[in-house]
C-alpha cells in the first residue's frame, strides 16, 4: 500500500529523518534532493532547489532557504566548523535576512525558522518517520490530518497570542519561534537558540545598532542591477526603509521605485509627508490614485489557497496583489514595506507596569502623560499597576471575560491585549477557547510584560506578512518587511524601555537611529495615517463579498458561529474602526480559509 502523495510546489521544502521510512516519504513528495545524509538517504527536498544556498564540508552540511546574501563559499566555511548541531547557533546569529536554516551533522538534522516567526517550521510523524517543513500543509497532507476544531476556535479571538496559535491540523506541531528542531531516527527534540534580550542598552548606544541592523536587512533584498520597490507613505516606518533602500541601490547600480497608495480622504496627511520625502530620494516615484487599485474588501470571498492559517489581511489582499503586480510590471523584483515598524519601536501600555516595578522614578511623567490622553482614573491605574499575576494565570483569567465589553477609559497593563471573541461566536466556540486558556502552561518570552507583548505582537504580524509575501510573490513583486528580520527585532528590543517611550516624543528610537541618514524634516512627523475612510468606502462597495461568505457559512456549519448574529455583523456598518471591524476581519479570515481548504485540499493525491 502506498500512502498519500503530496508533490512539493512553489517554495515548499521538506526535511526528513535518516531512516528507511524517511526515504519512502521522499518518494511521495517528488521533490529535488538538496542535502543528503552521510548514509546517502535524502535529508532536504525542495520544489525549487535552485533558490537554496547549500554547502557541505566533511560530515557536515548547511542550507539556507529564503532571503540571505550568504554565498556557497561562506556557507562551506561555516559548515567546516560544525562539530554538533548546537554549533549551528553561531550560523543563525551571524547571517542577516529572513530564512530557514537546515544543518546536518552525521545522521542528525536541525531545522529552524526565525525568532520573529516570519519563517516557521511545522512537523509531524508520518509513516514511521519525522517530516518537517516551512509549510504546515506538507506534514498535514502526509498524515491525512483533519482540522483541529479547538485550534480553529482559538483563531476566532480578535487578537490571538502566538502562545495559543497552534497549527490547525491534528497531529501537526509547530517549532516555537526561537527554537530549533533536532531530528533523528528516534524523533524530535526542541532546543532554544534565541532569547528576547534584556532592555538594558542606552538609546545613544542602541540607535546605531538598530540603524546598522535595518541597513543590513534592507540591503539583503537588493541585488546588483536590480529594481527594488519601496512603499512610501511618509510615516516613520516606510520612510526610513525607503532612504536605506536608496542608499543600498546606489551602491549596487540598482534602481529604486517608491510607491504611495493615495487615500480618498482629505484629512489624511500621508501624501504631504510622502511628497516631502520624495524630494530627497532618487529614482522613480509612483502613486496609485483612488480607483486605480481595488478598495478594501474587494474579492474577500474568493478562496485564497496556500495559507497555513487564517490571515486578518484579506480585506486588503486584492489591493496588495494589484500594487505588487503594478510594481512588477515596472521591473521590481521585491517590494519593501514598513510593516513591523510599530511593533519593534513603539511600546504597549503595559511598559508602565514594568517601570513601576523596575524604574519607578521614570514611571510618573509617562503615566501622567498617558492618563491625560486616555482619561484613565487614578484608582484604575493603581489597581492595574498592582497586578502581579504570572502569564499562565493571566491567560486563565481571560477565560471569564471573553464576551465582556472593552472599556476605553480603563487601563490594561496585561501580558497581552485583552482577549475577546466576536459577538457572533457560539457557546461551543467560547467553551473551546476557555478550555484552551485554562490549560495553557506557556511561559512568557520575558519577565517584563512590555518585552513579552512586543515580541508577541511581532510574531503575530510576522505570520500575516509571511502569508502576504507568498501571495504577492505569485504576481512578481513579493512584499518584504525588513523590520521583522531577527537582527532588527533584537536590536530594537535591547534598548531601555524608558528611552523607547519618552513623554512628548514620537518614536524616539526611530528618530535617533535614522538621524544620520535622513533629512531632519522627514523625521518630524508625529501623526499616523488613519484609515476609517477606506473601511467605510470598501464596505459600501463590497459588502456583497461578506454576504457571499455568509451564504452557506462553514463556520456556522461547524457550530462556531451563530447564523443570525453573523448576519447582523455583516449587514451593519461598525460605528468605529475597532472591535467591529476586527470582528469582520476574523470572519473573513476564518471563513475564507475553510473554503480554500475545501476547494484546494492539502492532500493533492492519494494512491492505494
Amino acid at each position: 500500500m502506498r500512502g498519500p502523495v503530496r508533490k512539493l510546489s512553489g517554495e515548499e521544502f521538506a526535511v526528513l529523518s535518516d531512516s528507511a521510512a524517511g526515504e519512502a516519504l521522499a518518494e511521495a513528495l517528488h521533490g529535488a534532493v538538496v542535502l543528503s545524509y552521510a548514509s546517502g538517504r535524502p535529508c532536504l527536498l525542495a520544489a525549487s532547489p535552485g533558490e537554496i544556498v547549500h554547502a557541505e564540508a566533511g560530515h557536515a552540511r548547511l542550507a539556507v532557504i529564503g532571503t540571505c546574501p550568504v554565498t556557497a563559499g561562506r556557507l562551506r566555511r561555516m559548515a567546516a566548523r560544525l562539530e554538533c548541531l548546537a554549533d549551528a547557533d553561531a550560523v543563525a546569529a551571524a547571517l542577516p535576512g529572513s530564512f530557514h536554516l537546515v544543518a546536518v551533522v552525521g545522521g542528525q538534522v536541525r531545522v529552524q525558522g526565525t525568532a520573529s516567526g516570519m519563517r516557521r517550521v511545522y512537523y509531524a510523524r508520518a509513516g514511521g518517520a519525522v517530516v518537517a517543513s516551512g509549510r504546515a500543509a506538507v506534514p498535514a497532507a502526509l498524515t491525512r490530518a483533519a482540522v483541529d476544531e479547538q485550534a480553529l476556535a482559538v483563531r476566532l479571538l480578535m487578537a490571538v497570542p502566538p502562545a495559543l496559535a497552534e497549527p490547525l491540523w491534528e497531529g501537526v506541531a509547530m517549532v516555537p519561534p526561537g527554537e530549533a528542531a533536532h531530528i533523528d531516527a528516534d524523533g524530535v527534540r526542541l532546543r532554544a537558540w534565541w532569547r528576547a534580550p534584556e532592555p538594558e542598552v542606552a538609546l545613544e548606544e542602541g540607535a546605531p545598532v538598530v540603524r546598522a541592523a535595518l541597513e543590513e536587512a534592507v540591503a539583503a533584498r537588493i541585488g546588483e542591477g536590480t529594481v527594488v520597490a519601496s512603499d512610501l507613505s511618509g510615516g516613520l516606518d516606510s520612510t526610513p526603509v525607503s532612504f536605506l533602500a536608496a542608499a543600498a541601490a546606489g551602491q549596487r547600480s540598482a534602481k529604486l521605485i517608491t510607491f504611495l497608495l493615495a487615500i480618498d480622504d482629505p484629512e489624511h496627511d500621508d501624501p504631504e509627508w510622502a511628497t516631502q520625502a520624495r524630494a530627497h530620494l532618487p529614482g522613480e516615484h509612483g502613486v496609485a490614485r483612488p480607483g486605480e487599485v481595488p478598495r478594501w474588501f474587494a474579492g474577500a470571498a474568493e478562496a485564497v489557497p496556500g495559507l497555513d492559517e487564517p490571515t486578518r489581511w484579506l480585506r486588503a489582499l486584492a489591493r496588495e496583489l494589484a500594487s505588487s503586480a503594478l510594481l512588477a510590471g515596472r521591473g521590481a523584483t521585491v517590494r519593501l514595506t514598513g510593516h513591523g515598524g510599530d511593533e519593534v519601536t513603539l511600546l504597549p501600555d503595559c511598559y508602565l507596569h514594568d517601570l513601576a516595578h523596575r524604574h519607578p522614578a521614570a514611571l510618573w511623567p509617562r503615566l501622567r502623560e498617558r492618563r491625560s490622553r486616555a482619561r484613565w482614573p487614578l484608582w484604575s491605574c493603581a489597581r492595574a499597576l498592582a497586578d502581579r499575576r504570572p502569564y499562565a494565570a493571566w491567560l486563565a483569567d481571560q477565560a471569564q471575560t471573553l464576551s465582556a465589553p472593552l472599556s476605553r477609559f480603563r487601563p490594561d497593563f496585561g501580558w497581552e491585549q485583552p482577549l475577546r471573541l466576536p459577538d457572533w461566536t457560539t457557546d461551543a466556540a467560547t467553551d473551546a477557547v476557555r478550555r484552551r486558556l485554562v490549560t495553557c502552561s506557556a511561559e512568557p518570552y520575558s519577565p517584563l510584560r512590555a518585552q513579552h507583548q512586543s515580541l508577541s505582537n511581532v510574531r503575530t504580524i510576522a505570520a500575516s506578512v509571511d502569508g502576504v509575501r507568498v501571495l504577492t510573490g505569485r504576481v512578481g513583486a513579493p512584499v518584504h518587511a525588513p523590520y521583522l528580520d531577527d537582527h532588527v527585532v533584537a536590536a530594537c528590543l535591547a534598548v531601555r524601555l524608558d528611552q523607547r517611550a519618552v513623554p512628548g516624543a514620537y518614536k524616539p528610537l526611530t528618530r535617533a537611529a535614522m538621524r544620520p541618514v535622513m533629512p531632519a524634516e522627514c523625521l518630524e512627523r508625529t501623526t499616523k495615517g488613519e484609515f476609517s475612510a477606506d473601511i467605510y468606502q470598501g464596505l459600501r462597495r463590497h459588502r456583497d463579498q461578506l454576504l457571499t461568505l455568509l451564504d452557506g457559512s462553514l463556520l456556522v456549519e461547524r457550530g462556531l458561529a451563530d447564523a443570525a448574529a453573523l448576519r447582523r455583523a455583516c449587514v451593519r456598518t461598525p460605528a468605529e474602526g475597532g472591535p467591529g471591524v476586527m470582528a469582520l476581519d476574523v470572519f473573513i479570515a476564518a471563513e475564507n480559509w475553510l473554503r480554500a481548504l475545501l476547494a484546494h485540499p492539502t492532500q493533492e493525491e492519494s494512491c492505494a
